[in-house]
């Protein structure tokens, strides 16, 4: 039943990226895409014993060139349906998903401009209560914590690594994070490391935090979570830990 689903998925995806990604990024692209993200939830599945428990994994990293970097960042509202349809596809089948899957984009200086690397994980749920979470922000933090190249991307600007244990973004001038956005408090959100994650808190601001459309006061961040402060959105991204027995596959162009 399983492989069913998943060649109409396949065929969905096919035809929601031909000439979208093709065009921004470069031909063949969402072709080769298309087979191999279906082809590395397949290997998930494969590997789960309970039918009736079958879980699409909920974590899809594409590593891309420096140089198509740009492109990419373009293509992220089609990534988005791309995320929606395997969610919602999974669903119509019958299964369970607490959320659609979250698509990562990483740069890798190694990739040549239209070499494209995929890996696909189901990630461990994390709830932090907000008992937890002020019990964290009291201690000291060990700078060895720091997620590995956690960065925030707001539209127009570089990536912004994170590299300090406490990140401040507000208005205020002296924030880590200025933004020059009135619907943003001075002191609007502080991120703070912990044990490889980056846990976000509200500072009392007067518009709030979303964290993926929902309010957010405290919270573990998940790589491509969309943080929402005013009316400017941060998408927050680190690379997730190498694991040999995470499905990888590296595409080039031409491939299909």
């Amino acid at each position: 039943m399983a492989t069913n689903i998943l060649q109409s998925i396949e065929n969905k995806l096919r035809y929601l990226l031909e000439e979208k990604l093709d065009r921004l990024l470069f031909p063949g692209v969402s072709g080769s895409l298309s087979n191999t993200l279906i082809d590395l939830i397949q290997k998930h599945i494969d590997g789960q014993s309970d039918l009736q428990t079958k879980q699409m994994p909920d974590l899809i990293i594409l590593h891309v060139s420096a140089d198509r970097w740009d492109a990419w960042q373009e293509s992220l509202p089609v990534l988005d349906e791309v995320s929606q349809l395997l969610g919602g596809s999974w669903r119509e089948a019958g299964y369970q998903l607490k959320a659609n899957p979250v698509i990562q984009i990483l740069q890798s200086p190694e990739l040549s401009a239209n070499q494209l690397k995929v890996e696909t994980a189901i990630s461990v749920e994390e709830v932090t209560s907000r008992q937890t979470a002020l019990l964290k922000i009291s201690r000291t933090i060990d700078p060895e914590s720091l997620p590995q190249d956690a960065c925030l991307i707001i539209k127009d600007r570089e990536p912004y690594y994170l590299k300090k244990a406490i990140i401040k973004i507000g208005r205020r001038s002296t924030n880590d994070i200025v933004l020059d956005d009135p619907m943003v408090s001075r002191d609007h959100i502080q991120l703070r490391a912990d044990n490889g994650r980056f846990f976000l808190f509200d500072l009392g601001s007067t518009g709030g935090t979303k964290v993926n459309n929902y309010p957010a006061h405290n919270q573990v961040l998940k790589p491509g979570d969309v943080i929402q402060i005013g009316k400017t959105t941060l998408i927050y991204n680190q690379t997730i830990e190498q694991s040999t027995s995470k499905p990888t596959r590296t595409l080039s162009e031409g491939l299909s």
